[in-house]
């Protein structure tokens, strides 16, 4: 199965659910990740089921740290 099949495929699912048809295979894995971690899935693990090398590549999909770090900088911003 390629790359665009897997799209097709998810795009006929999308539509038969009556959801927007703009969602992609990534964006799928992105939301899958985002929604692992902020259930608090160890990181390690989450790296590993995305087949993600370094631990920094899946911090990005962290969304709990980039909010925490937002607000620090809005407390310290003058």
């Amino acid at each position: 199965m390629s790359g665009i099949d897997v799209c097709r495929m998810m795009k006929r699912r999308l539509k038969a659910a009556g959801l927007p048809g703009h969602f992609s295979p990534h964006s799928f894995r992105v939301a899958t990740v985002t929604d692992l971690l902020g259930q608090n899935v160890p990181l390690e693990d989450v790296q590993y089921l995305a087949g993600h090398a370094d631990p920094r590549t899946t911090r990005i999909y962290d969304r709990r740290r980039r909010k925490v770090t937002r607000n620090v900088v809005e407390r310290i911003s003058i």
